[in-house]
């Protein structure tokens, strides 16, 4: 066994669990850092605001400020007197402006303009302008140097200071105003001489401009960064200690529990060669945990209890290996021993020449009865059919239950005809027993199928199963003996059934509807050759081949399909209805399974039809072979159904189970004679027996179909038993096209002439 199959070690487990506590702190100490690190960057995105809100309101008291200083000097007196006299302008301009209180030290410059905006006096060397607008421009910024200055321009007015007389001129000053930002302003947020100006594209900006173009640091938040210290530092000496700790925790677990337990599977291990009486003594120190003494303890007791229940385990597996092999419920063996017969036979028989015959017995319908009388009826069922079929078999054969209601006998040295005998003997005993008083109301029938093979033929004998399943579904379907040998022609017939193929065409369409249609074939007054109505029968259409109903109904019956399939026909006719492809005036009758009759939801499917019961016969034939469990839920069904203009038929009359019973109990308009019966009309000793069936059937009121009318000769006997209608391939075969309402003929000569129809 390797490793991955033994698992890891304990001391790879301790690493494990040490890694994970290490990296869930680790995880834990990095989201609490984070979280500092989201609650700092807040914090100095409200400083940042704060800072700008700060800066802001000191910039707009310098503009405000300066514009009061250009006010003032564009009020003194001697302003005026130079625009009166500019004559010594220049002179007044460098030793009199330069000296007087209106020019603070932030002023870089000065100038008077007279009303065209060009200066008194054009001077060398000037920071202001020669010359600017009339009237000036607003209050603007020059980044033509190293550093931005503040243009103000104010008109100057008469000594009346009438506004209305127009300005007798301008003044004008550059203003220095970045080092009073610095220098004469506290800040709470931010620091002072960090404040600097982004050179835009121009030389010029408005002030907003520039207010926007202010750049600067924050001052340092001592609490934040004593913070950030403090956290760091409790994050790494939690780490420190948490290392030691696991450093500690290690060793620790290994030595307290890795070595005991090191120790206990060292002493299992001996168990392994020396299971009995090897005891576990105590190791002192080295098992130091009371749990780890009170395991070495119970393993002890477990080796002394385990010795003595070894003693017992040889007489229960002799015990248990009969019930592994039998069922339970009858006695017989089970699957589990056929499968084990099955493979060992080549062996057992060894070089003798023998013959060798698979047998099968199935119960029909025994879903039904199951369903109908309760599991425990059902149980008793199989058990008689066990003790029955047990009672023929011969000394050393055995009976296995292979299923839920299969049983298989393997018969040795025994040719066709010896299977054959022993195989209907077990029939008989089967179908005498009186199941009446197991409350069966129903005659119980049985269905075997039988295949042989030498025993020096390998591939014979994996295959009896198989054949013995396509004898015994050709034994189950109407007109067949129940007892069937399995030969090459019922493997052709019977492939439908187990041809992948046809199983997933069946059931596609089915399910889903592929490929599913409907043909019908006309059931005709035998009198006029008016046709009464058409009966839909099931077609599968799939990749351009036709499936025909020999192999639809095993698969359908085998996977328990029939109301599904009963819906889809259900569905197709209707179709059919509304695109008009039956001829108005005639009807059509359609095959109800013994699930579906009794189904509650059949009523709510065939609603569909009461719009066409006004134009057309619509007809419900009940198939008599089917057997009919629930006889008073069938009954009320129907009635609905016949109350709603419904017609209804019993089809395959004297092939099924209870013919009369059903005739007598269910409300039925017609009955259909099966073709075993009607081709019985050509016997003079069956002619008299079913001309008087018919007869007492027509006087109770039913009205009568013959089936299989395939020549004039059973023409003939249907007329003079009292038949006034038939259905068959000499009226017409089945067709997709149902556009007729008439079969032309006015006495027997003519009739075969249609048959090309």
């Amino acid at each position: 066994m390797d490793r991955a199959q033994r698992g890891l070690s304990i001391s790879s487990y301790a690493v494990f669990m040490v890694g994970l506590v290490l990296l869930a702190f680790l995880g834990y100490g990095a989201f609490t850092y984070s979280e500092f690190q989201r609650v700092r960057g807040e914090m100095e995105a409200t400083s940042l605001a704060a800072a700008r809100e700060e800066i802001g309101e000191v910039m707009d008291y310098l503009r405000q400020d300066a514009e009061g200083t250009v006010e003032r000097f564009a009020a003194w007196e001697e302003v005026g007197q130079q625009l009166r006299s500019p004559r010594h302008y220049a002179f007044w301009r460098d030793q009199r402006l330069q000296n007087s209180d209106y020019l603070p030290r932030e002023v870089v410059d000065a100038e008077v303009y007279d009303r065209e905006g060009l200066a008194l006096a054009e001077l060398g060397h000037k920071a202001m302008p020669h010359q600017v607008a009339a009237p000036p421009p607003p209050a603007y910024v020059d980044y033509s140097s190293s550093e931005p200055t503040l243009l103000v321009f104010r008109p100057v007015f008469g000594r009346s200071g009438a506004i209305g007389q127009g300005p007798r001129g301008y003044v004008g000053m550059r203003i220095r105003f970045v080092d009073q930002m610095r220098e004469r302003h506290a800040y709470r947020y931010l620091n002072p001489r960090t404040i600097e100006f982004a050179r835009g594209n121009g030389t010029s900006l408005t002030w907003p401009e520039l207010q926007s173009a202010v750049q600067f640091e924050l001052r340092d938040n001592p609490m934040v960064e004593a913070v950030s210290a403090m956290l760091s530092g409790a994050i790494l000496n939690l780490s420190v200690i948490l290392g030691v700790f696991a450093l500690m925790l290690f060793p620790a677990l290994v030595l307290l529990i890795a070595r005991p337990l090191r120790a206990i599977s060292a002493h299992i291990d001996r168990l392994k060669d020396s299971p009995g009486g090897l005891m576990l003594d105590s190791l002192g120190g080295v098992l130091p945990i009371a749990e780890m003494e009170k395991i070495r303890e119970s393993l002890n007791v477990y080796q002394g209890q385990l010795t003595d229940v070894h003693t017992s385990l040889e007489e229960k597996s002799q015990e248990l290996w009969a019930m592994a092999h039998h069922d339970a419920l009858t006695g017989a063996k089970n699957r589990r021993a056929f499968d084990e017969f099955m493979q060992n036979l080549p062996q057992v028989l060894g070089d003798r020449d023998l013959g060798v015959c698979f047998a099968l017995f199935d119960v029909n319908h025994f879903k039904a009865l199951n369903d109908s009388y309760g599991h425990s009826i059902g149980d008793q069922v199989l058990k008689v059919i066990a003790s029955r079929i047990n009672s023929v078999l011969r000394r050393g054969e055995e009976l296995f239950r292979i299923g839920g209601d299969e049983f298989a006998v393997v018969l040795l040295d025994c040719d066709k005809s010896s299977a054959l005998r022993i195989a209907e003997r077990c029939h008989e005993k089967i179908v005498g027993y009186d199941f009446g008083k197991l409350g069966i109301r129903e005659p119980l029938r049985i269905s075997a199928g039988l295949a042989n093979a030498r025993v020096d033929d390998l591939d014979d004998l994996q295959t009896l199963q198989w054949k013995a399943d396509v004898a015994m579904f050709r034994a189950k379907r109407p007109g067949h003996a129940s007892v069937v040998m399995f030969t090459e022609a019922l493997a052709r017939d019977s492939e439908g059934l187990f041809s992948s193929w046809v199983n997933m065409a069946v059931y596609d369409a089915v399910i889903y509807g592929t490929g599913l249609t409907m043909h019908y074939q006309p059931i005709v007054d035998l009198n006029d050759g008016t046709i009464c109505h058409y009966e839909a029968l099931v077609r599968i259409h799939q990749d351009g081949e036709l499936i025909q109903p020999s192999n639809i109904f095993p698969v359908v019956e085998a996977r328990r399909l029939e109301v599904e399939l009963d819906r889809a026909a259900i569905g197709r006719v209707l179709t059919d209805l509304r695109e008009g492809r039956l001829q108005p005036g005639t009807g059509v009758s359609i095959n109800l399974s013994g699930p579906t009759v009794v189904h509650e939801q059949v009523c709510t499917w065939l609603s569909g039809f009461q719009a066409f019961l006004k134009d057309y016969r619509v007809m419900l034939e009940v198939t008599e072979t089917a057997l009919i469990t629930q006889i008073g839920l069938a009954n009320d069904n129907l009635t609905e159904l016949r109350q709603r203009g419904f017609e209804i038929a019993l089809d395959d009359f004297g092939s099924g189970y209870s013919s009369v019973r059903y005739l007598a109990s269910m409300p039925v308009d017609v009955v259909k004679f099966d073709i075993t019966l009607v081709q019985g009309l050509q016997d003079e000793t069956q002619r008299n027996m079913v001309t008087h069936l018919a007869q007492m059937i027509r006087d109770s009121g039913h009205q009568l179909v013959a089936e299989g009318i395939e020549d004039d000769a059973i023409l003939d006997a249907a007329r003079a038993a009292g038949f006034a209608r038939g259905q068959g391939y000499l009226m017409g075969k089945p067709s997709q096209k149902a556009n007729r309402s008439r079969v032309p003929f006015d006495n027997v000569t003519q009739f075969p002439a249609d048959r090309r129809a």
